[in-house]
């Protein structure tokens, strides 16, 4: 399997475009986030053929996109609340606390420091209501494919930032899934019921999550 990215531009915006060549027998389009992913047969497919679909069915693919987006022009979600941020400026929390940032980057570096002591306690909670012992050293970095990662090797669990768009509850059923893990490694039923024990309204949760509904 082998994969290539390039810019797709319409109507004076640009796309960025994943094509992955896998073995399977016509070329397949998917849409998420801003981002055309392409999956296509092993055999030669050129760049051209590529776009030649592109133009005919990214329209329908950009208004089949309707998920809420963590972030936009001019706006972010917390915690599942939505707020109003700029280049620059500050944020106000309802128990005080403030954020003063300088730029995205400067946002996106004290958003992590901020969100990570809030992981941390609601991890403490979970494992303490499921009788873990050994706390789990908690771990935020960005991550694409995944919301969380249990590691036994380190015994350190990581969490993706996108968690922080979330509301509480969609928060604590990843936390709850990585911690079942502890019990259960892989993903059979065995390892569901240790999840739906300690989440009962784990499915509706689960459903938001993989939805990116950032808001209830």
């Amino acid at each position: 399997m082998s994969s290539y990215e390039f810019l797709y531009i319409r109507e004076d915006k640009q796309y960025k475009v994943i094509v992955t060549k896998k073995k399977m027998r016509s070329i397949r389009y998917t849409y998420k986030d801003g981002v055309f992913k392409v999956s296509c047969p092993n055999f030669f497919v050129t760049q051209k053929q590529v776009v030649d679909g592109l133009n005919r069915y990214a329209e329908k693919l950009i208004k089949s996109d309707v998920r809420t987006h963590a972030s936009g022009d001019g706006y972010m979600y917390l915690l599942g609340n939505k707020i109003s941020i700029s280049e620059s400026g500050e944020i106000n929390f309802t128990n005080g606390e403030k954020i003063i940032y300088k730029s995205k980057e400067d946002l996106d570096k004290k958003l992590k420091k901020w969100f990570l002591p809030i992981l941390e306690q609601r991890n403490r909670y979970y494992e303490q209501m499921m009788g873990i012992k050994k706390p789990y050293k908690v771990r935020l970095r960005k991550m694409t494919t995944r919301y969380g990662s249990n590691s036994s090797s380190t015994h350190s669990i990581t969490y993706s930032t996108i968690l922080m768009h979330y509301t509480y509850d969609v928060i604590d059923s990843v936390i709850v899934h990585e911690l079942a893990h502890h019990f259960v490694r892989d993903h059979s039923k065995k390892f569901y019921d240790v999840v739906y024990k300690y989440y009962p309204n784990y499915k509706e949760c689960h459903h938001r999550l993989k939805k990116g509904e950032f808001h209830d």
